[in-house]
């Protein structure tokens, strides 16, 4: 336990004081940041290796640390997970038209603040949102999310 906490600490304290340059081969997480002039095989082999093992980059990506870019529109809601599972009929006709109910139930869920932008750009790419019959809802929320960015 005391091990984890001085881990954690550890990682806290790290990405708050520290923005590596990204290695393109390693990404960005904690070997990122700790393993510096990245210039052998070996030391991009400990850096990814310990980004992979010790579970950092997800910390990284949601926080912005760590070296790694904070997406602009985070989705880690359950609840904007279950809307969209248990309404993506509704959801595609919205954005198809470019404007209804399930469509301003999503941007409120999701915060957009021009939602007269946000319903346009998704109408232009409704396409790329739903790129097949079979699309999932997660694949639907991370095309949403991708072009809504």
């Amino acid at each position: 336990m005391k091990k984890i906490i001085v881990t954690s600490l550890a990682v806290l304290a790290l990405s708050t004081t520290v923005y590596a340059d990204r290695n393109p081969n390693t990404g960005c997480g904690l070997g990122s940041v700790i393993i510096d002039n990245q210039n052998t095989v070996a030391k991009q082999v400990i850096a990814v290796t310990t980004n992979g093992t010790s579970g950092n980059q997800t910390f990284g990506i949601t926080s912005g640390t760590l070296g790694c870019d904070k997406p602009t529109l985070l989705v880690s809601n359950e609840k904007v997970e279950k809307f969209v599972a248990q309404n993506m009929d509704s959801l595609a006709t919205d954005i198809a038209a470019g404007q209804g109910e399930t469509l301003d139930t999503l941007a409120s869920m999701l915060n957009i603040k021009d939602k007269s932008s946000f319903e346009t750009k998704l109408k232009t790419n409704f396409t790329a949102i739903y790129a097949s019959e079979n699309v999932s809802s997660a694949e639907v929320i991370d095309s949403i999310i991708k072009i809504a960015g």
